[in-house]
């Protein structure tokens, strides 16, 4: 339960939705009813729960909850315990449980659910027929984001009284029953979202069908059109077929594993896969993409680390792959580091292959996606032990450069051609970057968004924007450009950023002496190959390494994904996570290199 949404930054500075409703008369309760329904007021957040028979159990006393507002997952009720007196059972697998005592009549069920040292009050009523509550109003509409299409809903329930209460929806991200609040004033509606620092603006048309209006979040505006439903279903999301995640029977050992950072006093948290055959083995440690990941580098479903570490194990290479700090199981503060910082931890996975008797400490390797392969040379370039380095869609450049040249690609990815709109992006992001740069860490908020505002204007793009309004408050023009410049500043004026922005990677690329290989994606709109692989290259000739291998590998993505476009919006609809083009040319190439290197 308390499931929250989270979206990898891979350098972008996207909406994420961060973080159970009121009840409503529906249906007909009956004493010695099957079924049970309760609703659970969390704070900002409401939950609605069926306990319900696990089917076809011999045990009448086998049931199960669904959690309509986390996209109707079953999780199964252990110790299950019903009689006239009380009602408890435990969620083993998210750690949660409920004690609550019957009422006389047997028709509901009044007590406790404990969760992470948190309780809430919760009430069930007994049912003869699955319960289908109906709101007095239901919105919804689909939110175009770069990442993916989001369907958001708002329901609506009013009392006896006529007040109302607003609950909103993410439902393609299984984020349900976040309370709002919705203002109308005539035509013109506003609904808040306070958990979420969001809001809804819109006017509604004249058969009160349709309400058309902006999404606010993060000072970006983005479109939405609400429709009315007439019926509030609750069909659970289908997960996205993944193919590739790997199944059992597995030929390699598998160990959960901890060791530190000395130096920062962080504990990471990994896996180890160990392949079973012949010991000592050469090893690879997996380096994660910028935001905090966990150790499969999950995105939209995907798991491209557990499917590489799977690969390579299967094909005689161990693989270690570690939580960034402050993620999952890891401790340690992930805000206030940056990529130096994340390498010591990458220094830390090193020493702990290197006292394993299984691993051959001559052979081990890094393996870096994305910002990952800007962190390896790091590593390697003060760590002679590091037998050789994969890139996968690592950078060559500043970061300033990645993200101008992000902006472009990406908006093009999504089918924007128009030139003076990506000569907007561009001024945009270059006049709030310039800005960020040209003050320090502690100048105030405000002084940098009026010197970004400033910069904006020069380069001419002011007068577009404001000429695009049209008959539309050109005040309210520039006051949507201050709340982005605002927002960018509270993303990007952070200790990883700067460092990011700054730091040329040719500086430790031009110590790497071991051998490596730089693998890049066609349609990669994130880190450009024709942008990222010269500068790779540079840097590594001037240092003396000829043992190096670049690679542009045709129509795959960021992700090393096949795709079409390169786009954001391709990412979860993909079913592939890596392509096997790339698994076997990674494999190949760190076994070719190994025997390269052993003795004749």
């Amino acid at each position: 339960m308390y499931q929250l949404v989270k979206q990898q930054r891979w350098f972008l500075l996207l909406i994420a939705f961060q973080c159970c409703l009121s009840t409503s008369s529906f249906g007909d309760e009956k004493q010695g009813g099957k079924y049970w329904y309760g609703v659970m007021d969390a704070g900002q957040r409401e939950f609605r729960f069926l306990l319900e028979p696990q089917p076809d159990a011999s045990d009448p006393l086998a049931y199960q909850l669904k959690s309509y507002d986390e996209g109707s997952p079953v999780f199964k009720l252990d110790g299950f315990q019903l009689d006239k007196e009380k009602m408890q059972f435990e969620l083993k697998q998210t750690k949660a449980s409920y004690s609550g005592q019957v009422s006389p009549d047997g028709g509901k069920v009044t007590g406790k659910w404990k969760q992470a040292g948190t309780e809430f009050n919760l009430e069930f009523k007994r049912f003869d027929v699955i319960p289908t509550p109906q709101p007095d109003e239901i919105w919804s509409g689909t939110l175009n984001v770069l990442l993916q299409k989001l369907v958001l809903r708002f329901r609506v329930y009013k009392n006896a009284e006529g007040k109302e209460q607003v609950l909103f929806d993410s439902v393609t991200q299984k984020l349900g029953g976040l309370k709002g609040t919705r203002t109308v004033d005539g035509k013109q509606w506003t609904i808040e979202i306070k958990s979420l620092q969001s809001s809804f603006t819109g006017t509604i048309n004249e058969d009160q069908s349709e309400v058309s209006g902006n999404w606010k979040q993060g000072g970006q505006l983005l479109p939405l059109k609400l429709k009315r439903e007439k019926t509030l279903t609750e069909t659970p999301i289908a997960a996205p077929k993944r193919p590739q995640n790997p199944k059992a029977p597995f030929p390699y050992l598998i160990e959960e594993v901890t060791f530190p950072n000395d130096v920062d006093r962080v504990v990471l948290a990994g896996t180890l896969f160990i392949p079973k055959g012949s010991q000592p083995a050469p090893a690879v440690i997996l380096i994660s993409g910028s935001g905090p990941q966990d150790r499969d580098e999950t995105i939209l479903d995907h798991k491209p680390f557990l499917v590489i570490a799977d690969h390579l194990a299967r094909n005689g290479i161990a693989v270690l792959r570690f939580d960034d700090r402050g993620t999952a199981k890891s401790t340690g503060n992930f805000a206030a580091s940056n990529s130096q910082d994340f390498a010591r931890d990458v220094e830390g996975a090193l020493e702990l292959l290197r006292k394993d008797s299984r691993i051959n400490k001559s052979e081990i390797g890094l393996i870096g996606h994305s910002e990952g392969g800007l962190i390896a040379p790091m590593v390697a370039a003060r760590r002679d032990e590091i037998a050789f380095i994969v890139s996968l869609a690592g950078t060559g450049v500043n970061g300033k450069e990645i993200l101008l040249s992000q902006g472009k690609l990406l908006l093009k990815a999504e089918g924007v051609q128009d030139e003076s709109k990506l000569k907007m992006q561009r001024d945009t992001q270059l006049s709030l970057i310039e800005a960020i740069l040209n003050a320090s860490s502690e100048t105030p908020k405000e002084k940098i968004v009026s010197d970004a505002l400033a910069r904006f204007d020069v380069s001419g793009s002011k007068a577009i924007s404001l000429e695009a309004t049209k008959e539309e408050d050109k005040t309210k023009a520039e006051d949507a450009l201050k709340v982005a410049f605002a927002a960018g500043v509270d993303q990007l004026n952070s200790p990883w950023f700067r460092f990011f922005l700054t730091y040329e990677p040719s500086e430790s690329l031009a110590k790497v002496k071991c051998p490596l290989l730089a693998l890049n994606g066609e349609k990669d709109a994130q880190v450009a190959p024709d942008l990222n692989l010269p500068a790779i290259k540079s840097a590594l000739e001037k240092g003396g390494n000829s043992r190096f291998e670049l690679v542009e590998l045709p129509s795959l993505n960021h992700l090393f994904q096949t795709c079409k476009t390169g786009g954001l919006s391709e990412y979860q609809t993909i079913e592939e996570t890596v392509a096997p083009v790339v698994l076997n040319k990674v494999t190949d190439w760190i076994q070719a290199t190994l025997k390269s290197r052993a003795p004749k």
